[in-house]
């Protein structure tokens, strides 16, 4: 192998195993940054004598219903994309049925089945 050949393999390994480890860096530090400036806020809430909104330290949970729309529309265009040009479209049914089991988990959870035989 000749200089350049070497160079690439090594940058190839070096991003290849550095990228995925610098992005979750990157995440760890924006949400410990993110932290810590709601506990800043917190403190000066406090000090000035306010009353703390829980919304502050719990923020409102996506519900099962909006990722299960989500990805069945996901899964549906993304059939019909690979249906146009000719892929295996069948690939789009995995976000589809997790789609459909995000639904059954929202209507297992909100109680609104029919309750008697």
């Amino acid at each position: 192998m000749d200089v350049f050949t070497s160079g690439i393999a090594i940058a190839a390994i070096i991003f290849g195993t550095g990228l995925p480890i610098i992005l979750v860096g990157m995440i760890l530090w924006f949400k410990a940054r993110r932290q810590r400036m709601l506990q800043d806020l917190a403190i000066a809430l406090a000090e000035k004598g306010q009353p703390l909104p829980p919304e502050l330290f719990f923020p409102p949970r996506t519900t099962a219903l909006r990722s299960g729309l989500v990805l069945v529309g996901v899964g549906i265009a993304l059939c019909l994309f690979l249906w146009q040009v000719s892929a295996p479209w069948s690939l789009g049914l995995i976000p589809l049925f997790a789609g459909l089991g995000y639904l059954i988990s929202w209507k297992i959870e909100a109680g609104t089945g029919n309750d008697h035989p």
